[in-house]
């Protein structure tokens, strides 16, 4: 089905995603029977409870539906745009934004920068002011821009890049964000609409076995960039997500830069271009590969930034509730991501209440069984059939339970920048590392135990009351039987967190990918079915003794189609009998000259991910025309100039 609209005098065609009409009747009867359900606990059922507790439920009672209302309005349809042919061919800076990655981290990114075919130009953009960094910025092509100081971080580092570069458009990349070189071909035609200054694109991890995939391909944004960005767009409300994005200079230009205030410069930025009049556009088209979190330790400092920085914007005049010339709708999805961050707040408080309940005997409800039965388990089933459908398959109960436990105390911590603002630090996300899981990991999260010790003593202790044990105050036996549910249900939640938490070991410092590929050693033609820039795993017809370093010959395909014939030394670090395959050999690689390395780095980081990508559906291939192949040929600089 597609739809015309009409933006700044230009018609554009969307295409929308079909079979959402039972999602739509989900979501509408999910929303009316819970507005019956609210207006029968606020009539029917404050006579006999604990005010406050009265209060403090059904104020979350009340989130919980409003929530659910914003998400049914993010998610109603989900609009597909498909790439706009390019009429106005503008100048490209590509900004790749560095502070202490490691080189191998940002090399992978300046391989697929320098496979890009569209004009452009390159710059490596170094807060860490490393010699090295410049050396192999010169290696790709790329020109170096670096300063004295690292003021503002990320932001800062942009503006500085900003008065030395002159392209009309800017592609802002993280230093672990490899692009694919079709990945202006698709966003470039965006800005044939002159009052478009901004295209986002999804943000993918090729680490699949990071801290936040669920599975290979899912991972706790997919919902983010698969769901809520396209619902997003349909309000022209989609915002910067930090990378993966193409920015008019001119527009940025004219709003002094990209914001400072706060930690949350990509968000920040996005509203103060809306603010001025500007439009926003979501491509949802897989086009970088990213590195996500290793380690719980970097998946919390992410979400830390991430949600104190986002909070912080309400304290600053581009409060997304209040700044002048913003749409109904602009404001209604900005104010759905701010209320995102509160979901734990209001787990919080229902737990304290569970607790008031079970400990101190206070009744927050108090209603005839039947009615509950009447009221509630309908509100509850329709919620959770609703929630599900929209979420479109990316994400379940279980996920968003886990995802939540684990935000509970940093959104909490969060909350009160509104209340105590300080100014915070930004800090990078590490790229590597190792996850020994266990208690290491399970004590990070302090808030998440407290809570299950307060369940497991609240519930032993009435437990213990109802056997006439300890003395604690009355509570009728409907009031206990759900009260002690509830807190088995909580502690299930949480015991199914700290399992995943505890059990999970991630003890490469790399991902190595999937592979098929023939290779040569000793005259032997082995299958090559993992593979790294550091690393790789051997199938072959005879053992090779560990610690023994062999030359080993890969043909591997690069983005054009040609077959490269890779030589690297491979250091064996195990070697096992397979009955089946023969032997497992794994081990350790260097490439022999910096252009081995270069093709192998291309076939991990951008020919496998777009193989992998084409075959999910979530790529669409496009290949510009011959003439365009030649010209992005021709452009790709090789000056080592550096500026700064």
């Amino acid at each position: 089905m597609y739809q015309t609209m009409e933006v700044s005098g230009q018609k554009e065609r969307i295409r929308y995603r079909g079979h959402d009409r039972l999602v739509r009747v989900a979501a509408l009867a999910a929303l009316a029977w819970g507005g019956v359900y609210l207006g029968w606990r606020l009539t029917d059922t404050w006579q006999g409870s604990q005010p406050v507790m009265f209060v403090i439920l059904y104020a979350c009672e009340l989130f919980g539906w409003t929530m659910l209302a914003t998400f049914a309005f993010l998610a109603w349809r989900i609009p597909v745009r498909e790439r706009p042919a390019i009429g106005w061919r503008p100048t490209v800076d590509v900004f790749v934004c560095t502070y202490d990655e490691g080189l191998d981290v940002l090399g992978a990114t300046l391989v697929g920068c320098d496979r890009i075919t569209y004009p452009h130009t390159t710059y490596v953009l170094d807060d860490g002011r490393r010699p090295e960094v410049h050396r192999l910025a010169s290696r790709f092509g790329a020109l170096y821009l670096t300063r004295p100081t690292n003021l503002d971080a990320k932001a800062g580092n942009i503006n500085n890049a900003l008065r030395y570069t002159h392209g009309q458009l800017l592609l802002v990349l993280d230093a672990d964000h490899v692009p694919q070189p079709d990945i202006l071909d698709a966003t470039v035609g965006y800005f044939d609409d002159p009052s478009v200054a901004l295209v986002q694109t999804p943000h993918d991890f090729g680490n699949h076995d990071s801290f936040q995939h669920f599975d290979t391909g899912r991972h706790d944004q997919s919902m983010f960039f698969e769901v809520i960005m396209p619902g997003k767009d349909r309000h022209d409300a989609a915002f910067w997500c930090g990378s993966a994005a193409v920015i008019l200079r001119h527009a940025l230009e004219g709003i002094g830069g990209i914001a400072t205030e706060t930690v949350a410069e990509d968000f920040h930025t996005t509203i103060r271009l809306h603010s001025q009049g500007w439009h926003t556009r979501y491509h949802d088209e897989t086009l970088v590969q990213g590195l996500a979190p290793h380690d719980l330790a970097s998946f919390l400092l992410q979400r830390d930034r991430w949600a104190r920085g986002n909070l912080a914007v309400l304290r600053t005049p581009e409060n997304p509730i209040i700044v002048p010339r913003l749409t109904l709708k602009q404001r209604a999805s900005y104010a759905s991501s701010l209320l995102a961050y509160f979901v734990p707040l209001q787990r919080l408080a229902m737990v304290g209440v569970l607790l008031a309940m079970l400990l101190g005997g206070f009744l927050p409800v108090h209603a005839a069984i039947w009615k509950f039965a009447v009221f509630w388990l309908p509100w509850m089933a329709l919620e959770l059939a609703a929630s599900t459908a929209l979420c479109r398959g990316q994400a379940s109960l279980w996920d968003d339970s886990y995802t939540m436990l684990l935000t509970t105390e940093i959104f909490a911590r969060a909350a009160f920048v509104l209340i105590h603002p300080f100014r915070t630090s930004f800090k990078v996300t590490p790229k590597d590392g190792v996850d020994v899981g266990g208690w290491p990991a399970a004590r990070q999260l302090r808030l998440v135990l407290a809570m299950a010790g307060l369940l497991v003593a609240a519930a032993v202790l009435r437990s213990l009351a109802l056997a006439g044990v300890v003395p604690l105050p009355p509570l009728g036996g409907f009031a206990v039987a759900v009260g002690l549910f509830f807190a088995a249900w909580e502690l299930l939640l949480v015991s199914a967190a700290l399992w995943r938490v505890t059990r999970r070991h991630q003890v490469r410092h790399h991902y190595r990918v999937s592979v098929e590929v023939a290779g040569v050693i000793d005259r032997s033609v082995v299958r090559v079915i993992d593979l790294t820039a550091g690393g790789a795993g051997v199938i072959g017809p005879h053992p090779i003794e560990v610690g023994a370093e062999v030359d080993l010959h890969l043909d591997l395909p690069t983005v054009d189609g040609e077959i490269h014939t890779v030589r690297v030394t491979l250091t064996v670090c195990s070697c096992r009998r397979d009955p089946d395959l023969g032997w497992r050999i794994g081990g350790t690689l260097v490439p022999q000259t910096p252009w081995d390395g270069e093709v192998l780095i291309e076939h991990c980081h951008v020919v496998s991910s777009r193989t992998r990508l084409t075959e999910e559906g979530r790529l669409v291939p496009g290949e510009p025309a011959g003439i365009e192949r030649v010209e992005a040929g021709v452009s790709r600089q090789g000056s080592s100039s550096a500026v700064g």
